[in-house]
């Protein structure tokens, strides 16, 4: 079998002498780079610490202390409610969009709940009810193909003649991933991708966001991946279709300023490592802890979801340390540095199994 490094041998001249310092890092990369590459991480590990005392203290110590005095700097941010709200959440069968469905549901009023599959959402919909009462939130399952774009338009019209047109958070999980080299993509493969997690969120979005800015009021919340911020090796149809949608993300804050829909925000959040689901197949070929950051469980993710979304962050970052420095990275470095430097960090190799 033609490993991906032969392959781009005989198409480039070059590739192969770049191939000894990007992608065989173990046995051929300088020792300086991986003694440097090396102690960042270690670096990682104790700032992750370090920033999580320091956020304790500001956030349950110094900041009560001096909101007693008034001080405007330190003042509370008012927390948001989802008390009165619709919730719709695509992808609400998978792990993230499940742990979300159950934390909209101590709160929201009614949810909305998408799934390729229906049986995922029966069973969710069964343990809502345990968990908090057949009549303290209304549940709607709904089956839906998001690659199909005519059952979706059918779907969301269904939806909003059900629930009286009165959607006001959508959040947008649903999410496919192709984890192999660029050639060994299919035609079928980028596309359904790129409809799936692009256009369909964008669609949806759009056919619910003249409602919810002529009620000012409403949150659009766009599951991103972190690959977004940057292209990772042998995840070219996930990262750039997530891509697409964050900068569409950042198109709608934008629109939505102009249109003084001070009521509706546009959010993106990034997850960086997660435990299963979509994450599995990439995780088998890369390192387990990667910038001291060892792979997050779907309800914590969730917890720290709805905790930005009630005080307004945007974009919600997942960590938040360790993807700041590596956006502020990304900004600085040049490709030359930064590709061997992610190619390392993340434990890229030329052998590599194809997954879906």
């Amino acid at each position: 079998m033609t490993t991906l490094s032969g392959m781009y041998n005989e198409m480039s001249p070059t590739f192969g002498a770049a191939d000894a310092l990007l992608r065989d890092y173990d046995c051929k990369a300088p020792f300086w780079f991986r003694w440097l590459t090396n102690l960042i991480e270690y670096a990682f590990t104790f700032l992750v610490l370090f920033t999580l005392i320091v956020r304790y203290i500001w956030n349950y110590i110094f900041t009560p202390f001096m909101s007693r005095f008034h001080v405007p700097f330190f003042r509370r941010r008012t927390r948001v409610s989802f008390q009165n709200d619709t919730v719709l959440i695509t992808g609400a069968g998978g792990c993230l969009g499940r742990a979300l469905a159950i934390e909209f549901a101590r709160e929201a009023r009614c949810l909305a709940l998408l799934d390729v599959q229906k049986k995922p959402l029966d069973d969710l919909k069964h343990v809502l009810q345990q968990i908090y009462g057949k009549d303290h939130c209304r549940i709607y399952t709904y089956r839906c193909d998001l690659s199909d774009l005519n059952q979706l338009k059918y779907t969301i019209t269904a939806i909003r003649e059900e629930l009286s047109d009165n959607i006001s958070v959508v959040v947008n999980c649903a999410a496919t991933a192709y984890f192999k080299d660029i050639v060994s993509h299919t035609d079928d493969e980028y596309q359904y991708t790129f409809i799936v997690n692009t256009l369909a969120p964008i669609l949806i979005t759009k056919d619910l966001l003249s409602g919810m800015i002529s009620r000012n009021h409403g949150q659009i919340v766009n599951i991103v991946s972190c690959g977004a911020l940057s292209g990772n090796a042998f995840s070219s149809s996930y990262s750039s279709s997530n891509a697409a949608l964050l900068n569409f993300t950042e198109t709608l804050s934008q629109e939505l300023i102009l249109a003084k829909a001070t009521g509706v925000q546009a959010t993106a959040v990034l997850p960086f490592y997660l435990d299963g689901g979509i994450y599995t197949s990439l995780r088998k070929y890369g390192k387990e802890k990667v910038l001291g950051a060892t792979p997050q469980r779907f309800d914590e993710a969730a917890r720290e979801i709805m905790s930005g979304l009630k005080f307004g962050r945007s974009p919600i970052l997942l960590p938040s340390f360790q993807v700041q420095i590596v956006r502020c990275l990304r900004a600085i470095l040049p490709d030359s540095v930064w590709s061997p430097f992610l190619l390392h960090v993340l434990g890229r190799t030329p052998t590599f199994v194809n997954q879906h």
